[in-house]
């Protein structure tokens, strides 16, 4: 176990640091997500400025 921790240390970490980034993004762009209803808030205002 020791000798596969440490020749394959660094891909195992960079691949944990890409799926929790991965998770975060999806957590985040989720319907009802805060990104999500931000952006959708957003759209929303600047289309009814627009018919102003």
């Amino acid at each position: 176990m020791k000798v596969i921790f440490e020749e394959y240390s660094g891909i195992i970490i960079t691949a944990v640091a890409i799926i929790a980034l991965i998770a975060v993004v999806g957590l985040l762009l989720a319907t009802n997500g805060p990104v999500h209803s931000a952006f959708v808030d957003l759209i929303d205002k600047l289309f009814k400025m627009a018919k102003v």
